[in-house]
């Protein structure tokens, strides 16, 4: 179907348009609900793993195989595997902790004991990081060892918590009195050693007393001699469960009193507090200097405390001298989805705000709610496509930011088809209304699709992501930027023409009746007139005299901006990778976010030199299975089922022997860090110890597995005495030998699969360079040694705990591989866009300045390449690339009578729309940017910033290339090839129509009546001018104020006040060619040949020849 045909049917039949989309939408609509899963953001850092990458496969085979995804394995050989179908999705929880199992116990073994206890029964139990934990520090900057804030710490535990309605019910009761167990806090804790009764009892001389106790025994904690547990006794409330029991010699017995000078340094106190390494106060004592302090509470983390946080959270953060900085409840993944939805007010702002932009710029508030209902669909469409059509189940919650994109460009698509459809309808020779229909879309699609195409391509191109989250998003902000484009071609233009045709306002609107809709069509009428009046002396005169005038300035200012920009990136302070594997989810300044990435690292039993669990990088070597992902790369609860190798065999005499030598070669590494274990290699102590034993010692009936058993043992013997060992290790005290546990994996009496885990001396990092240089020196270890292996054994491969070095190397290399992709799709659309070799780079020039210095921006505010950054870097392209490409491309159809005059064309014609949706884009930005969640403020901040950045370099920086080098004439112009070029016949029609000029149309400028006179007749006599609707060109023309494109849709009584004739300006006309028959301003008279050498800068300041708004 062609232009022609679409615009008959648009012209005439609009509603068929509104009826197909209303079906299609509806039936979206209705497989979404009825068909569709449900939407929700229970865990909200999903998907946020790389998948495909080589470490990838590693880490999710190796998963697979602990977990023993789909049944494939067993721990004994004796054990059949009866269904060895995968089991291909595995369901990824939540993590909602209600009640700790740990922590049950603990609380039972205290209620026990506490009966038993005589003297300091405040608490039970010991501090521990289960439990829910705030961090408070001084109002006026001073230590928080002072009676008077520690008494406010007191106080306020008993006015924030104790008062809480249903804190009963969630607090541990102290088995003596049945009330709630007291909070471990410094003042508790000062009055379990100073004997009092709580912490509301203690006295002004016992935090002095406390304080010097705590300065005498601050060097043995440092130097590591006062421990957790040095009074030991493991029945009593204060020994520490996490840790062994200690010895403390040379330790004074008042340090070591309940362990409560340890507690208060490990648990409550910051560790800068009385350290070492800190300046002293005095020759012998160190800084005693207090800056943070925690206070632990006696309930459950999680589920259980998550309107306990809420009740926190809605209290004051300050209390008397101290004010809460920091909280960790285990609730903020929890809390995520309720605080998506809150902050949707802040979107709906936005999109308020612009619905009030759009109806006073198309002063109709049928089209402005057509157009958000258009917005909708797009959703709604691109919603069932991603579904049901690509077939991805799952949905990040950063889909969500689509949105704030979808809105801005929504807008933009509008302001350009309602501002060629206003030009069309003011020509003179419009003719019918289904011309006006075929001139809009002629003039309109173009802009949109380069629009959309450029913003839709910088999204898919961020498919080619390694990361789960990342590709689901590009895949569904893509297809919505698609969807909008296509109801922009469909449903606005059907809706325009119903309110054309059938929904005007009526001519008796100014009656008592019809009151409420005269004053919505009155109303941004006459204040859109107000608005162009002073929007076309801005964009007309003044913006072209600076972008002009100073043109050497803005070059030199704009570029000193980009190259410091470029140093701001690569070099000093340079966008760096993440450092913390906490994900972060809500603002900075949110009290659980504050925990994570700022306070809580403040304290000994949160960082990672203490945290047993990731204490070292550990070495584990997997055979038998092969490091393949053939789960869903979309789905993050699909991680498909284990792959075995077929040539796998550790049975083999050769297999044997060479694993041992493994195991012996692996511990004279410079990476190994001896550390005594039973199964780390599984082998290792089952050929040199299990089978090493007498054979005296085995009963009647025993299988044969002892010194008598030659080596290598064959097959079906390994088999039996690995039984046999297998159940010994499970019923030996003190080891675990469970599916995490390394060693044999067993399917139908065959060794399907065997690792080896060993630790390293390499402690867990964070940091991206010592990630890479373990990984690299192990890996490279593993493969040199797998190269001398036996043929069963060679298809090993080595895997640790390197989920977030992964992500870090997925977001440093696929990031700049999806920026050089967004980068080559633009150039080769501004190109072809503009068929002009200058124009295409500087625009490139142009989008990069400015992307360059919004990144520096960011860096500045302490950016780092997270996830979301990664995004928004990709993303930046498609939307700075717009403003230029509008300016390029009015630059380009210019009348080519001199760069300067092009530029003043481009900058006028364009210096309006372009601002009005970069205003629309910055407000949707600057409305959301209040938002708790992070994923809309970071947005928001970026948009801002990026759109105002690439207004400015687009305006000032390109145009002024365009003006000191842009192309002349046909320089570096191509063309599309003519399709008549081998056609004969005679040349159409080119209507010579040459339209008057009257006084009242030209230019009100305080140009003297003389100078207007004699550029109008070098104008007409060197050019011949056609209007917008003619054949050969399609371009924007400008109405004065008073002229009937500013009329608003269907009101009658405007159109009766100003059908008056208007002839047309010349700036009406913006495609001129040449013309043999000079013409004068009444156009009978010839023009004056003197008027043929008016200086051409006289032109340009008397004539008003730039388009409006």
């Amino acid at each position: 179907m062609g232009y022609k045909t679409y615009a008959r049917i648009l012209a005439h039949y609009p509603y068929i348009i509104i009826l197909v989309v209303l079906t299609v939408v509806t039936t979206c609509l209705v497989l979404t609900i009825t068909l569709g899963s449900r939407i929700d953001f229970d865990d909200p850092i999903a998907g946020f793993e790389p998948r495909g990458t080589e470490l990838a496969d590693r880490l999710v085979t190796f998963a697979n195989l602990r977990q023993n995804v789909g049944n494939q394995t067993n721990l004994l050989p004796e054990s059949k595997v009866t269904d060895n179908r995968p089991s291909s999705t595995v369901k990824k929880k939540p993590k909602r902790t209600s009640f700790n199992n740990n922590t049950d116990k603990k609380h039972t073994r205290w209620r026990s004991n506490m009966h038993n206890k005589t003297n300091a029964n405040i608490f039970c139990g010991v501090p521990d990081k289960s439990y829910p934990r705030l961090v408070v520090e001084s109002t006026h900057g001073r230590s928080l060892f002072n009676f008077e804030d520690i008494q406010a710490i007191c106080e306020m535990e008993s006015h924030y918590f104790l008062h809480y309605e249903s804190y009963e019910d969630l607090c541990f009761p102290n088995p003596v009195d049945g009330f709630c167990c007291t909070a471990w806090t410094l003042g508790s804790y000062i009055a379990v050693l100073s004997d009092r009764a709580s912490c509301e009892h203690i006295t002004a001389e016992d935090v002095a007393s406390v304080q010097s106790l705590m300065l005498e025994c601050a060097p043995f904690f440092h130097s590591g001699t006062l421990k957790i547990n040095c009074d030991n006794e493991q029945e009593e409330w204060y020994f520490d469960t996490n840790y062994p029991p200690s010895a403390c010699s040379d330790v004074p017995l008042k340090c070591t009193k309940y362990n409560a000078v340890a507690h208060i340094f490990y648990y409550l106190t910051d560790s800068d507090f009385m350290h070492t390494r800190t300046p002293p106060l005095s020759s012998n004592k160190p800084m005693s200097f207090l800056k943070y302090s925690t206070l632990f509470l006696p309930v459950s983390s999680g589920e259980s405390a998550l309107d306990l946080f809420k009740e926190l959270d809605s209290m004051p953060r300050d209390y008397k001298t101290i004010k809460i900085v920091a909280a960790e409840f285990n609730v903020k993944y929890l809390l995520f989805e309720e605080y998506l939805i809150s902050d949707s007010m802040w979107l709906s702002g936005a999109c308020a705000a612009i619905f009030i932009v759009m109806w006073l710029y198309t002063s109709s508030v049928f089209i402005t709610i057509m157009a958000f209902l258009s917005l909708f669909w797009a959703v709604d469409i691109a919603y069932c496509l991603y579904t049901f059509v690509f077939n991805i189940k799952f949905f990040p919650y950063m889909n969500m930011v689509t949105l704030v994109v979808l809105v801005g460009i929504g807008a933009d698509d509008l302001f350009i088809y309602c501002k060629v459809w206003r030009l069309a309808k003011s020509e003179k020779n419009n003719g019918v209304l289904e011309k006006l229909v075929l001139d809009t879309l002629r003039h309109a699609v173009m802009s949109m699709l380069v629009t959309s195409l450029t913003t839709a391509s910088a999204f898919y191109a961020n498919y080619i992501s390694d990361i789960t989250a990342i590709r689901c998003f590009s895949v569904f902000a893509g297809t919505c930027i698609v969807m909008n484009f296509v109801l922009t071609l469909t449903w606005l233009p059907a809706s325009i023409m119903l309110e054309e045709k059938w929904l005007r306002c009526f001519t008796n609107m100014n009656n008592k009746k019809y009151s409420i809709l005269y004053c919505l069509c009155k109303f941004p009428y006459r204040l859109y007139y107000w608005i162009c009046d002073w929007s076309r002396i801005f964009f007309e005169k003044i913006l072209p005299c600076l972008v002009i005038k100073f043109r050497f300035v803005w070059l030199i200012m704009f570029s000193i901006f980009w190259i410091g920009s470029i140093v701001i990136i690569f070099f000093y302070p340079r966008l760096k990778l993440p450092t913390s594997d906490k994900f972060q989810v809500f603002s900075s300044d949110h009290l659980l976010e504050r925990y994570d990435l700022q306070v809580g690292k403040q304290f000994r039993f949160e960082s990672n030199k203490n945290n047993e669990d990731r204490q070292q990088f550990f070495v584990s070597v997997v055979w038998g299975v092969l490091a393949k992902d053939n789960g869903d790369p979309l789905n993050p609860s699909n991680k498909g089922s284990l792959t075995f190798d077929p040539e796998f065999n550790i049975t083999s005499p050769e297999a044997q022997k060479w694993i041992l030598q493994f195991c012996a070669r692996i511990r004279h590494t410079d990476f190994y860090l001896h550390m005594s274990s039973y199964t780390d290699c599984f082998f290792e102590r089952f050929f040199k110890e299990f089978m090493a034993q007498d054979c005296s010692n085995l009963q009647v009936g025993d299988v044969e597995c002892c010194n008598r058993t030659g080596f290598p043992i064959p097959a079906d013997k390994l088999m039996d005495c690995l039984s046999v060992y297998i159940s010994l290790l499970q019923h030996t005290p003190g080891v675990q030998y469970n599916n995490h546990s390394p060693g044999p994996r067993f399917s139908n009496r065959k060794i399907s699969a065997y690792f080896v885990q060993l630790a390293s001396n390499y402690s867990y990092s964070t940091s991206y360079e010592e990630a890479h240089t373990f990984y690299s020196k192990v890996n490279q270890w593993v493969n040199n040694e797998l190269l001398y292996a036996p043929p069963g054994m060679r298809r090993g491969w080595f895997v640790s705990d390197l989920h977030f070095y992964d992500l870090q190397s997925s977001l440093a290399m696929g990031t700049p591989l999806t920026l050089g992709l967004s980068l080559s799709i633009v150039a080769v659309v501004s190109f072809f866009t503009t068929l002009n070799v200058l124009i295409s780079i500087y625009a490139f020039m142009a989008v990069a300045a400015s992307i360059s210095v919004t990144l520096a921006s960011l860096v500045l505010m302490d950016w780092e390449l997270n996830l979301l950054e990664s995004v928004i870097i990709t993303i930046a392209v498609g939307l700075a690339i717009d403003i230029t490409l509008h300016y390029g491309v009015a630059y380009r159809l210019a009348p080519d009578i001199g760069k300067e005059m092009r530029v003043i064309t481009s900058v006028g014609r364009m210096g309006s729309p372009v601002a009005m949706a970069t205003f629309t884009t910055m407000l949707a930005g600057a409305l959301i940017m209040p938002s708790t969640v992070l994923a809309y403020q970071k947005f928001g901040t970026f948009l801002l910033l990026l759109v105002s950045l690439a207004w400015l370099y687009a305006t000032f920086f390109f145009q002024s290339l365009l003006r000191i080098m842009g192309p002349n004439g046909g320089c570096g112009q191509f063309h599309w090839p003519a399709s008549d070029c081998c056609m004969q016949g005679t040349r159409g029609h080119v209507d010579k129509t040459v339209y008057a000029f009257s006084d009242s149309t030209v230019s009100t400028s305080s140009t003297s009546t003389r100078e207007q006179s004699q550029s109008q007749n070098y104008y007409t006599s060197h050019h011949e001018l056609e209007p917008l609707t003619g054949q050969d060109h399609h371009l924007q023309s400008h109405q004065m104020p008073h002229s009937n494109n500013n009329i608003p849709y269907g009101c009658p009584q405007h159109l009766d006040q100003h059908n008056h004739h208007h002839p047309r300006r010349k700036g009406d006309y913006l495609t001129v060619k040449s013309s043999s028959t000079p013409l004068s301003t009444s156009g009978n008279t010839p023009a004056s040949p003197s008027a043929s050498s008016i200086d051409k800068h006289q032109l340009i300041l008397t004539l008003d020849s730039i388009p409006a708004s």
